[in-house]
């Protein structure tokens, strides 16, 4: 990371910062910071692409996005200069308190610390060199969702990617909620590495997250000490599978060696029984939306909670256009927003409302239509957690399902509603229709796609689940045994998880990703062939042509793609037949627009049949898929020459 990279992280935030001031919401200067970090990643981002589109994903145009989201929020900086002078007198004054008084800023620096150092620590183990100049994968994260994210980001910073094409599917819109992605790729013009900037752009807003959790539970909870509760639960959260799978066979059998090698995950195990991974190494790190989408559901909700009694319309205009701008980062903070501010909206019955909804709406729900795929993923059922995952529908086993992916999350939260129901446990009865959803369809092509609506469900009862807890603590020796012994079965799967991805060399990992020779490739044809190129390429979890280059290709990922509601099986079909039938490829060219088709290792394995995966490139390629342009150890790249035309 170097110099420049850090005055834009400054200044994203300070812009973040500033733009606080807009809410006419009283917040101290450090809250003020970390929610900053994420308001103003979303605005540099949102102004850095419409720059981008103009002069390209260059340097030019990370200055003057900056220089533009300087000047507009300058004017907010001279009109509460004098707020913020005596907001840093407040803060300095403060950092000599207690960490016990309430008004202590040290409970938040130490989350922000302990936060930083979990997430430095795993993001150093997200790639690794291989000894043949490869690439090695640091945990599933990495080899499973960012090979996706990888292509993204590399599209917009490679292929200048602005007029939304997806970039593993030739031809379809890249209907995604892209915004982080694109984040990500405003960092490779300062100097970043495009891993490096999946690193750093994962880092920073990882590390805010918590500190933003922790601001918003203190001022729904009735103490720190419950807020506090509220961000440990949900970010260890991950069932009891660890209830036996660690303390009754791993843990016996191998002693407290198993910790430096965990042989598996215990929040997570391939969607046999547990679907409900751990929030932070099943979502906030693989499925990187997240990382805007967490933090941003809860500064909205914070602001319409501390708007409720003012109705200030500035207020809710700020809270409105943030959530309309949601679909861009991630869809279903959007949903949640919406669920919330509709359902508050209609218990006040107040017209200033109006200054929410309409703004979240006109600028959210055109976004969601254009996210939309052409064909309909639902399925109307019941019980899905129980259905698709043990085959099963009898109370008892849809009981031990929930029990194993949430241990005793629901119930607490259910008492938590009970006994805030006059401070905000009320205001919080829509977060169960986030349980409802899941049980009724299936809404996605991939049915885990459903625990999506679980997580945030987690994310929003936390509070609930930690006023429960303290008040446990609080109480007779009893209770606070019953405490300690609730927390041990809600976070010891999660735990064991984030310290499995911590620590870095649990097998498998880390694994070979990508080759020395595959990253050859990669920067070839980052370098040689046009932004607009389109590669016929093996199907496979990653590929260096869209992870490395940012090229577009036929067919990326088919579970990846059937997730976005692309139909893949024919594209896989043209693909078998290309290679297989070198003769009828100038059809299939022409489907596609194809520019480029690669042989290596990944096609030989996929479409070439063993008999004939050792024997030399013959003539038959030559003729039919153009001329050869690239060739080195297992690679040929043909060029199919104005074919496609």
């Amino acid at each position: 990371m170097n110099l420049l990279v850090v005055l834009f992280i400054l200044g994203f935030a300070s812009i973040g910062f500033s733009l606080t001031y807009v809410t006419s919401i009283n917040l101290r200067l450090e809250e003020r910071v970390c929610f900053g970090v994420v308001i103003g990643s979303v605005m540099i981002s949102i102004v850095g692409f419409a720059v981008a589109s103009l002069v390209g994903a260059t340097g030019l145009m990370v200055i003057i996005t900056v220089a533009f989201c300087v000047a507009i929020v300058s004017p907010l900086v001279f009109l509460n200069r004098k707020t913020i002078k005596i907001e840093l007198n407040s803060f300095l004054h403060r950092a000599t308190y207690s960490w016990k008084d309430k008004d202590s800023p040290k409970p938040l620096l130490g989350i922000l610390l302990i936060s930083a150092v979990m997430a430095i620590r795993i993001l150093q183990n997200a790639f690794g060199k291989t000894l043949d100049g490869g690439i090695s994968a640091g945990h599933l994260s990495v080899y499973g969702d960012w090979s996706a994210h990888l292509s993204y980001v590399a599209s917009f910073a490679y292929a200048d990617n602005f007029s939304l094409n997806l970039p593993t599917a030739a031809g379809e819109s890249f209907a995604y909620h892209f915004g982080v992605d694109w984040f990500s790729a405003m960092f490779i013009p300062l100097g970043l590495s495009l891993l490096g900037s999946l690193e750093v752009s994962t880092a920073v807003l990882a590390i805010a997250f918590p500190a933003v959790m922790f601001i918003v539970c203190e001022r729904l909870c009735s103490n720190r000490a419950a807020a506090g509760v509220s961000v440990g639960v949900f970010l260890t959260a991950g069932g009891t599978g660890a209830l036996y799978r660690f303390f009754i066979e791993d843990l016996p059998e191998r002693g407290f060696s198993v910790l430096a090698d965990l042989p598996r995950s215990y929040s997570f195990d391939g969607f046999d029984r547990n679907w409900v991974d751990n929030p932070v190494t099943g979502f906030l790190y693989p499925q990187r939306p997240t990382l805007i989408g967490f933090s941003s559901t809860l500064i909205i909700i914070f602001l319409l909670w501390m708007n409720r009694d003012r109705h200030n319309a500035k207020t809710y205009i700020f809270a409105g256009v943030f959530a309309g701008i949601l679909p861009v980062f991630h869809v279903f903070a959007f949903g949640a927003v919406l669920l919330m501010g509709g359902c508050w909206a209609a218990i006040y019955r107040s017209r200033s409302w109006l200054f929410f909804l309409f703004p979240s709406l006109c600028l959210g729900i055109p976004v969601l239509l254009w996210q939309l795929p052409e064909r309909d993923g639902s399925e109307w059922h019941t019980l899905w957690m129980l259905g698709k995952s043990s085959w099963e529908r009898t109370p008892l086993d849809f009981l031990s399902f929930w029990f194993l992916n949430t241990g005793l999350f629901i119930p607490l939260a259910l008492a938590g509603t009970l006994i805030t129901i006059k401070r905000f446990g009320y205001r919080f009865l829509p977060i169960y229709v986030l349980l409802i959803i899941p049980n009724i369809a299936i809404w996605h092509f991939w049915p885990g796609n459903n625990a999506k609506y679980v997580v945030f469900f987690l994310l929003l009862a936390s509070p609930l689940v930690g006023e429960v807890l303290s008040r446990l603590f609080a109480h007779s020796t009893a209770a606070k045994i019953l405490a300690v012994l609730l927390v041990f079965s809600l976070t010891s799967s999660g735990a064991l998880d984030i310290w499995r991805a911590f620590e870095g060399s649990s097998g498998p990992y880390p694994a070979n990703y990508l080759s020395g020779e595959d990253v050859l490739v990669g920067e070839w044809v980052r370098d040689n062939t046009d932004q607009d190129a389109v590669f016929a390429s093996a199907n496979t979890n990653v590929h260096p042509v869209r992870a490395l280059a940012g090229r577009t290709v036929v067919l990326g990922s088919p579970g990846r793609l059937n997730d976005l509601g692309v139909d893949w099986y024919r594209r896989d079909q043209d693909l078998r037949n290309l290679y297989a039938n070198p003769i009828e490829a100038d059809v299939i060219i022409r489907r596609y627009d194809i520019d480029y088709i690669v042989v290596g290792p990944y096609e030989k394995s996929m479409f070439i049949p063993e008999s004939d995966r050792n024997q030399g490139i013959d003539d038959s390629y030559l003729n039919h898929f153009g001329a050869l342009v690239y060739s080195t150890g297992g690679y040929w790249i043909y060029e199919t020459q104005g074919k496609n035309g």
